[in-house]
């Protein structure tokens, strides 16, 4: 387990993941130096990391689905090794259910997302059945979650200014060499990020800026299992009345320990994660759909057993970032 220090820190990176360090030390009490010596240690050992993720407008830029896989038993871990190989594929989870792996996929275009679906799981060892849904409608992200371990007041003070959104535009070469460079390392230097990418810091900065700003991409803070606090990932899978499902899809996205909240085009319409201490807390939340949202169905309950990849990231068994597959997120235009 690790410290209550730097449960701390990883809950200010979480609201302002490129912060400077004194910041995050005025408001823990530690000097900056501190602070960027315990991050460091967190990320070397594949304890924490800042990587780039969707932003609430992600789905005006790009497109996303989720994949449930079920598999030979025989095939299943030579299956893992080649969807955590697959840019496209950003999250392999092992879960409960019908399904046996549960898969989240993203594409820089409707023809990318295409050919992933239709052109990729011929080469897939093992594959016995599989259930594409597509996402339509974020209502919450993971990198809206919020540990919690900060008081209120000093979280307040980790809060991010926002910059103005800037007018729409198409993204080139450069800004995907800084989104791949910033998947290797978020709180890689405006300098390092520049000489990666072949320009000034300054102008990796304002490219960086300007794609947070405008909503599309964001940074994100995740763990491993150790710095989880004994918290277990649990997706319902939804068929809601059309009438209903907003209003659900918000409920859902406004509670603390919800993760992810998004209306999908599928046999269902809407998958929620949350984040649980007793799986029997998954219970009342059904009966608090029946009581919001009459005719509701539960398609499907799973629990994550495992996680191989979150966001691009490998896990090794303890859920420790082991490798990086840069995600394509967003490609030139």
């Amino acid at each position: 387990m690790i410290s209550e220090t730097d449960l701390e820190i990883v809950n200010a990176l979480q609201i302002n993941p490129r912060a400077d360090w004194s910041r995050v030390g005025d408001v823990l009490g530690l000097s900056g130096p501190t602070v960027a010596r315990r991050w460091n240690s967190l990320a070397e050992q594949g304890l924490a990391w800042i990587t780039p993720a969707p932003g609430p407008r992600y789905l005006s830029a790009g497109w996303s689905a989720f994949i449930s896989l079920s598999s030979l038993p025989s095939e299943n871990e030579a299956l893992v090794q080649k969807l955590c190989a697959e840019p496209a594929f950003g999250t392999v989870s092992l879960v409960s259910g019908s399904h046996d792996l549960f898969v989240d996929c993203f594409a820089s275009s409707h023809e990318e997302l295409m050919d992933i679906v239709t052109g990729s799981f011929a080469g897939l060892p093992g594959v016995t059945h599989r259930e594409v849904v597509f996402v339509t409608k974020l209502y919450r992200q993971a990198s809206d979650w919020r540990s919690g371990t900060l008081e209120p007041a000093r979280a307040r003070l980790m809060s991010v200014e926002p910059l103005p959104a800037p007018a729409a535009y198409a993204p080139d070469r450069l800004d995907a060499s800084l989104l791949e460079e910033l998947a290797k390392d978020g709180r890689a230097s405006w300098a390092e990020l520049g000489a990666a990418c072949g320009v000034s810091p300054q102008t990796a900065r304002r490219r960086v800026e300007r794609f947070l700003a405008s909503g599309y991409m964001t940074l994100r803070c995740d763990t491993s299992v150790s710095a989880q606090q004994g918290l277990r990932e649990v997706s319902l899978i939804l068929n809601v009345p059309a009438h209903h499902v907003d209003a659900v899809g918000r409920y859902f996205a406004a509670l603390p320990n919800c993760r992810l909240s998004a209306q999908v085009l599928g046999a269902q319409n809407l998958l929620v994660t949350l984040w649980v201490r007793d799986y029997l807390e998954v219970q009342g939340h059904e009966c608090e759909l029946a009581e919001r949202a009459p005719g509701s169905a539960v398609i499907s309950r799973q629990a994550v057993v495992r996680n191989y990849k979150r966001l691009g990231h490998v896990l090794d068994e303890s859920g420790r970032s082991r490798s990086v597959v840069p995600l394509p997120l967003w490609r030139e235009a």
